[in-house]
């Protein structure tokens, strides 16, 4: 796992911006109620919630690495890190 840096976003590796979202990376409603969490943008963290159900992030997806791999959040770390980094995409809708 990377470094834990307050200072950086996790998933897209830039420099955190308001708003910050705490992620835990096992959800609350499958056991990670007091789990460990990582801060990142508000996108990055909606965009987590877009691509996977909570039961994916439970059985698979519950490290900033596993989450990364994936295809979807690969284009989307690339189409981020082009953007401000107070940019908040409210289009973005959970699973």
């Amino acid at each position: 796992m990377p470094e834990l840096n307050e200072s950086i976003c996790l998933l897209c590796e830039r420099e955190l911006a308001e708003p910050i979202s705490r992620h835990k990376l096992i959800p609350p409603s499958k056991g990670g109620k007091d789990g460990p969490t990582v801060a990142m943008h508000r996108v990055c963290q909606n965009k987590i919630h877009a691509v996977f159900t909570e039961t994916e992030l439970k059985n698979y997806y519950f490290t900033v690495e596993r989450i990364q791999e994936n295809e979807e959040i690969q284009k989307f770390i690339k189409w981020v890190k082009k953007k401000e980094l107070s940019f908040d995409d409210v289009s973005i809708k959970k699973k």
